[in-house]
């Protein structure tokens, strides 16, 4: 079978391997699809020798199972889940393994023909769903709603997202599905934000031609954003989001402080920043019955359907042309 493997740099070599074998806890996926992900960040970075055949966006079709591995059947449709805990803890019993301290682990292997999951890290995917699409049906849509239930938008909030990017221009569609009035997107990248305007933003600012404090108060009133939902890895702008909420704002991260914070914000203000990691099992039907009652199209996301034998031409695209791409998908088909 062929599998990607990242070999330096901005390289990603496809190779001959063998299929793997399932255990007796395991099933043989057939990867029909797997998205890359905004967090696929190693693909800029050196090649590291015990380094895994990543992808953690995929969907297939069972091709065996396991003598253990009863859950699903030969046949089935299934989507990956990418983490996986250890099953013992208060959080995995409480069915929350993203928070798991006890062993958590990243499940990856989609960019290849074949990969082998077990029960727990896949879910149903519905028969008639597109399989390229589906396989949004994991992260893509998980971390934006995840954020939505930490930080419940109201109709009437006024709402800033921040980084347009694929999670955050679903972000904004889930907003405006969930009836929220005013959403301003926040991007510098002209292309993501009239994409944006088209998917549901009432307003943009690009931050690179504004002073987007002075946009977002004249935009709401004079007093800031009621929340915020951003996907910018960046200290400043955070220090830049918090300030654009208005008093007793909310914020909701889904990124990182580069490990490093340093934001500079004054004495007597009352803000709310809470952090959203990835999904849980227990959120995926929920998910897709909101994808389903609310009539999602995920395509409109999707800019290019790669063949694995192109994959580094894939992320090049995500990567280097987002003036270009949006939703990059890699095809083992």
């Amino acid at each position: 079978m062929k599998a990607a493997f990242h070999t330096g740099v901005k390289e990603i070599t496809v190779r001959e391997v063998p299929k793997p074998v399932p255990n007796q806890n395991q099933y043989l996926v057939r990867i029909s699809h797997c998205a890359i992900c905004g967090s696929d960040t190693w693909f800029a970075n050196p090649a590291e020798a015990d380094e895994p055949i990543h992808g953690h966006e995929a969907v297939g079709i069972i091709e065996a199972c396991g003598a253990n591995a009863t859950r699903y059947h030969v046949g089935d449709r299934v989507v990956c889940y990418a983490i996986k805990g250890c099953g013992k803890c208060d959080y995995c019993k409480n069915g929350n393994p993203t928070n798991c301290q006890s062993g958590r682990q990243y499940i990856e292997g989609g960019f290849q023909e074949y990969s082998v999951y077990e029960g727990d890290c896949l879910f149903p995917c519905p028969q008639e769903a597109d399989s390229a699409i589906a396989s949004l049906f994991s992260d893509a849509i998980g971390v934006p709603l995840r954020g939505m239930r930490r930080v419940k938008p109201e109709p009437d909030d006024k709402v800033c997202v921040w980084g347009l990017g694929p999670l955050g221009l679903l972000q904004i569609m889930f907003l405006k599905a969930a009836g929220v009035k005013t959403i301003i997107g926040l991007d510098t990248v002209d292309f993501r934000l009239k994409k944006a305007l088209e998917l549901g933003a009432t307003h943009t600012v690009n931050p690179a031609a504004e002073d987007p404090v002075a946009a977002i108060q004249h935009i709401c009133g004079g007093i800031g954003a009621d929340k915020a939902y951003t996907y910018v890895r960046n200290d400043k702008a955070t220090e830049t989001v918090l300030k654009c909420t208005k008093e007793c704002g909310t914020v909701c991260s889904f990124v990182g402080l580069n490990g490093q914070a340093a934001i500079n914000i004054p004495e007597y203000v009352e803000r709310t920043l809470v952090w959203s990691f990835y999904f849980t099992p227990n959120e995926y039907e929920e998910n897709m019955k909101f994808i389903r009652d609310n009539h999602i199209d995920l395509s409109k996301i999707v800019t290019d359907i790669v063949p694995l034998d192109r994959i580094n031409e894939g992320f090049l695209k995500r990567f280097d042309y987002q003036s270009q791409s949006l939703k990059v998908v890699i095809s083992m088909e």
